[in-house]
C-alpha cells in the first residue's frame, strides 16, 4: 500500500499540513523540525505527488521535453543533453516523442494535463494559439532549434547560416570550387537556414552551387544523395551535408566507389555529434553546441517560471513580455574528411 502524507504525519506526531511545509521549498518550518518529518518520511518511504501539488498551484517540478525522432544519433545526442541539464537542476523531464505528422499542439495539451512548469521543444513547431494558451497556465515555452515566425516564443538556436559561412570559408581556402550540397528535410527550419547560408557564403565568393541534393537527415539518404552526385558527368570535389549523419553517408558512398576522401572528395557535415571524431570519419564539421543550448533553454524557462524574464512595458497586446532568441556560435571542427 502506497505511504500517504497522513501516514507520515501520525507517524512524526505532526499535522497533515506540516509534512507539505517540509517538503516545499521556502515553506516556514523550523529546520529541526523539517529534519524531524523528512526523516521520518525516509524511513516510511514517503514520496511527495508532484502533480497533486501542482493541483494547489504549487510547482512540480516537472519540465515537459518534447523531442522527434530518437533514433537519429543528433537528436538521441541532444535528448540525452537536456535530460541530464533538467536533471541537474534538480527536475523531472516528461518525455513526450513526436514523430513527422504527429499533432505537436495535442502532445503539449496532454503534457499540460500533467501540470508541468514549462516546456522545451525540440521539435516540430507551436501554434501561436497554443504557446500563448501555456504562458496563460503559467507553462511556458521555449523553442530549441527552431525560432517561430512570430517572434513570441523564446528559443535557443545554433546561427546555422554562419556555420555554412565557415565551411565555405574552409573548402575555398584550400582550392575547392565544384560543391555540392545534401540538405535535409525541405521544411525543417535547420534546413532552410543552413542552405540559405550556404547560397550567401558561395554568393559572396562569386561562386554557384553545382549541384543539389535532399536527403532526410538519415546517413542512409547521404549515402544515396552522395552516390547520384559522385557518379554524374560532372562529379563534385566537395560535398556539403546538411547533418553530421548525411555526411557519414556520404564517406561511406565514396568508399564505395573507391574514391579517397579527401584526396578525391572532400566531405563536411554539421552538428559534431560523437561519431563524428570516430577513427573511421574524422568528419570536419561545424560544432553545434549542444550543451550550451541545452542550458540556454532551461535558463530562459527557468526565468520565465519564476517571472524574472525580461518584461516589455510597450509590448503590444497579446504579448506580454519580451521575447528572448538566444543564438549560439558555432565552431569550425577540422578534421581529415575535409
Amino acid at each position: 500500500m502506497r505511504v500517504t502524507a497522513d501516514d507520515v504525519a501520525e507517524a512524526a506526531g505532526v499535522s497533515r499540513a506540516m509534512v507539505s511545509r517540509a517538503f516545499t521549498e521556502g515553506a516556514p518550518i523550523a529546520a529541526r523540525k523539517r529534519a524531524h518529518v523528512l526523516a521520518v518520511a525516509e524511513k516510511l518511504g514517503y514520496r511527495p505527488n508532484r502533480i497533486a501539488r501542482g493541483l494547489t498551484g504549487s510547482q512540480t517540478g516537472l519540465i515537459a521535453l518534447v523531442v522527434g525522432s530518437v533514433s537519429r544519433p543528433y537528436e538521441a545526442w541532444l535528448l540525452e543533453t537536456l535530460s541530464r541539464e533538467i536533471r541537474q537542476a534538480r527536475n523531472w523531464p516528461l518525455l513526450l516523442q513526436v514523430q513527422p505528422g504527429d499533432e505537436l499542439d495535442n502532445a503539449l495539451e496532454d503534457a499540460l494535463a500533467y501540470q508541468v512548469d514549462g516546456a522545451i521543444v525540440a521539435a516540430g513547431s507551436v501554434s501561436p494559439a497554443l504557446a500563448e494558451r501555456c504562458r496563460a497556465s503559467g507553462a511556458p515555452l521555449v523553442m530549441v532549434g527552431r525560432v517561430m515566425p512570430e517572434g513570441d516564443t523564446d528559443a535557443v538556436c545554433c546561427d546555422n547560416r554562419l556555420g555554412l559561412e565557415l565551411l565555405v570559408e574552409h573548402l575555398t581556402a584550400r582550392g575547392h570550387t565544384r560543391l555540392a550540397w545534401i540538405g535535409g528535410t525541405p521544411e525543417t527550419f535547420s534546413n532552410i537556414e543552413r542552405q540559405d547560408g550556404l547560397l550567401q557564403a558561395l554568393d559572396r565568393r562569386g561562386m554557384k552551387l553545382l549541384a543539389a541534393r535532399q536527403g532526410d537527415y538519415s546517413v542512409d539518404s547521404g549515402l544515396a544523395q552522395a552516390l547520384t552526385l559522385l557518379t554524374a558527368p560532372e562529379k563534385p570535389d566537395a560535398i556539403l551535408c546538411g547533418n553530421d549523419a548525411m555526411a557519414l553517408g556520404a564517406i561511406a558512398a565514396a568508399r564505395r566507389l573507391g574514391l579517397s576522401v579527401p584526396g578525391d572528395i572532400a566531405i563536411t557535415g554539421f552538428d559534431d555529434i560523437p561519431a563524428a571524431a570516430w577513427e573511421p570519419y574524422q568528419l570536419t564539421t561545424v560544432r553545434n553546441p549542444v550543451v550550451e543550448t541545452a542550458r540556454a533553454a532551461l535558463r530562459l524557462l527557468k526565468q520565465r517560471i519564476s517571472g524574472t524574464g525580461q518584461l516589455d512595458s510597450e509590448a503590444p497586446t497579446g504579448m506580454p513580455h519580451q521575447t528572448q532568441v538566444v543564438r549560439l556560435a558555432p565552431e569550425l571542427v577540422q578534421r581529415q574528411s575535409a
